[in-house]
């Protein structure tokens, strides 16, 4: 399996210190905010809070939030219905594909024996995941939840016809 409970721990941890870093720099402003507050100096209170805010915006947009979405997307695969697809690694997308917060990289499998078009189905591979190049133009398993990979294995002659 690509995913393990290790993943989702480990990004928890992530998750905590994006947040402690945003608190770490917020903390500066808020403490300009108050100065500001108790000595009646009302222009060191509103950018006091002007730049708290602005730092809490844009780091929570642009760190804590793809960690969190991602932490998210790690919960619905590991809990989420999976299922096994039998069937010919076609090909593997050399482009990126973002898709609910994750980049991805497009695994075709076509599932039809005379290898038809019409028997083509897209995956989505995480980007970061070890790629199976060596499988491409043989038979595999693809086990995944909705069209997220979650496990690419070779198949026998026997074991794909068992699956069928």
């Amino acid at each position: 399996m690509l995913y393990s409970q290790q993943d989702i721990q480990d990004n928890r941890l992530r998750a905590r210190k994006e947040a402690l870093l945003t608190a770490v720099l917020a903390l500066p402003f808020l403490a300009a905010a108050i100065a500001g507050f108790v000595v009646r100096a009302e222009l060191l209170c509103i950018a006091g809070c002007a730049l708290l805010c602005a730092v809490v915006i844009l780091m929570t947009d642009l760190r804590l939030m793809p960690v969190v979405r991602y932490g998210r997307f790690l919960q619905d695969v590991q809990t989420g219905l999976s299922r096994t697809t039998a069937g010919t690694l076609v090909r593997l997308g050399q482009d990126e594909v973002y898709q609910d917060g994750v980049y991805f990289r497009e695994l075709i499998l076509n599932i039809y024996e005379d290898l038809s078009e019409e028997g083509e189905r897209r995956f989505l591979l995480e980007w970061g995941r070890p790629c199976p190049h060596a499988l491409v133009g043989r038979d595999v398993a693809v086990t995944s939840h909705g069209n997220f990979v979650l496990d690419v294995r070779p198949l026998g002659r026997q074991e794909q016809e068992v699956q069928a």
